[in-house]
């Protein structure tokens, strides 16, 4: 066998390599493309976990164009699922201004979200004196206004504007007044459910008129929604609206309310 016909196999056999890998690369392309467009899918319908992994298959670039934007808006579904991992990685896109806009106030907010869900490197990053002033910022009230604690006790609680035999004549007039707008009978209508005084007990309702009362800037309704948040009664589990209605009672500089938000700083 001459040079030429060792130089003809040679070619050959390289051409064959050649077109193997070329076949098995976009074979491989190809598989990564329906796993994605998979993870998409579900991801789509709400799984917080494929949210995540989507999240990061953007923000790593594999099997996609690295997006920061795209990996932002992934991980902030999954964030509100309270994923702890994707918190913190979104917390750190804020506080680098990747794929959103820099905002040391939103990186701290999730930062603490990760925290108080366990998540170590949160807890870490949150000691530096960086984090001294949003702490301060988020524990800040009027200490001077007084405020009567009706939080959600193990022992049932009576509505407070009126005697409160419970239920009957008492319910109709308190449901009237709340219905009218009256803060403080949407107040004692959620304590009434929430206990189940003299009507049958009621998280969704009580949660209702919780709401209805916070929003109108009632501190103890801002604190009670902070509790049934957090214990997922009346809605699911959600520790960042959580610590929202907690944060927002603190800043009205109610005491319980405050008190709770720095057990979790101390935690940090």
């Amino acid at each position: 066998m001459d040079i030429s016909t060792n130089l003809i196999i040679a070619i050959v056999i390289f051409a064959v390599l050649l077109a193997a890998l070329w076949y098995f690369s976009r074979k491989a392309t190809g598989n990564d493309s329906e796993q994605i467009e998979s993870v998409r899918e579900i991801a789509e319908r709400g799984d917080v976990y494929s949210q995540f992994r989507l999240g990061q298959l953007y923000y790593e670039g594999k099997g996609v164009k690295q997006d920061d934007r795209e990996a932002a808006r992934w991980f902030l579904d999954a964030a509100r699922q309270d994923h702890a991992e994707a918190q913190f990685i979104l917390a750190t896109m804020y506080e680098k201004g990747a794929g959103l806009e820099k905002s040391d106030e939103e990186a701290f907010r999730w930062y603490l979200q990760a925290a108080t869900q366990g998540h170590e490197r949160a807890s870490v990053i949150l000691e530096s004196a960086k984090w001294t002033v949003h702490k301060q910022k988020h524990l800040a009230g009027d200490d001077s206004r007084s405020h009567t604690h009706r939080e959600l006790s193990e022992e049932p609680a009576q509505p407070v504007t009126e005697p409160a035999p419970g239920g009957g004549d008492q319910f109709r007039k308190y449901l009237a007044k709340a219905e009218a707008g009256d803060v403080d009978a949407q107040y004692n209508l959620g304590i009434m459910y929430y206990h189940g005084d003299g009507i049958q007990k009621d998280y969704g309702e009580a949660l209702r008129w919780f709401h209805l009362s916070a929003e109108q800037g009632d501190a103890e309704a801002q604190y009670n929604l902070g509790f049934m948040y957090g214990r997922g009664e009346g809605t699911g589990k959600d520790h960042r609206a959580s610590m929202e209605w907690f944060q927002k009672a603190a800043s009205q500089g109610h005491a319980g309310a405050r008190e709770i938000l720095e057990k979790m700083f101390r935690k940090t």
